[in-house]
């Protein structure tokens, strides 16, 4: 295969994926279902190498899983995993900032241009741009910090997956697209102040809001999850 072929199926499988994470934000592929590659392929008018590389970039980033024989299907999430997940984000980011703050590597401006993008996405009803630019705001903070380690434990959590799930369950209970904007913003401003116990507190309250609000049970955020 030459250099031009290489990059066509690069390009071919960057596609597909794109295509299976809107699928699965749209709600037309639900957790727990099949991910049928020789329909992709079909729909996409694309070889199933092509899908078959996009669904091992799909499994690595977390939004599907697969068992020998029997293909692969969306991820199924948990109230109780998403909590845990949480957990572990609240211990990492303040770290980041931290290390970013001592090595003077902490870029405040791109993170409020990050933010200036949700709110575009807020003022035209764009949910997937807030999702999108969500992701980024979260792996940029990790970004700043230059630490190897750091960096890969960030990317075994699947980020990507949770992110997008879990803002796309809360957007579902809150709808006002402008809160998620605002939530980010009052996280750069702690950052900026230097506040890193302020910013962990408005990491949380945005992690944690669907949980923290007494006037959801459990089993409606549980059905929420299940909705995405």
């Amino acid at each position: 295969m030459n250099s031009e072929d290489r990059f066509k199926r690069r390009v071919l499988r960057d596609d597909v994926v794109e295509f299976v994470i809107e699928a699965i934000l749209s709600g037309e592929l639900k957790p727990g279902e099949r991910v049928v590659e020789t329909k992709i392929s079909r729909d996409l008018q694309v070889s199933q190498g092509a899908v078959r590389e996009a669904l091992r970039d799909l499994k690595a980033r977390g939004f599907v899983e697969s068992e020998p024989y029997k293909g692969s299907r969306v991820k199924v999430m948990s109230i109780a995993d998403l909590r845990d997940y949480y957990k572990v984000r609240l211990e990492l980011e303040p770290l980041a900032v931290k290390w970013a703050i001592e090595k003077d590597s902490l870029k405040i401006d791109e993170l409020r241009s990050i933010v200036d993008g949700m709110y575009k996405g807020a003022r035209f009803g764009d949910q997937l741009m807030i999702l999108k630019n969500d992701v980024k705001f979260h792996k940029r903070i990790i970004d700043f910090a230059e630490n190897e380690y750091l960096h890969r434990a960030w990317n075994s959590l699947a980020n990507d997956y949770w992110i997008y799930m879990g803002v796309d369950a809360e957007i579902k209970k809150f709808p006002a697209l402008i809160e998620q904007a605002e939530k980010h913003q009052l996280v750069v401003d702690a950052i900026a102040e230097g506040d890193l116990e302020l910013m962990k507190n408005r990491l949380e309250s945005h992690f944690l809001d669907l949980k923290s609000n007494h006037s959801i049970e459990n089993n409606d955020l549980d059905e929420s999850l299940e909705s995405c």
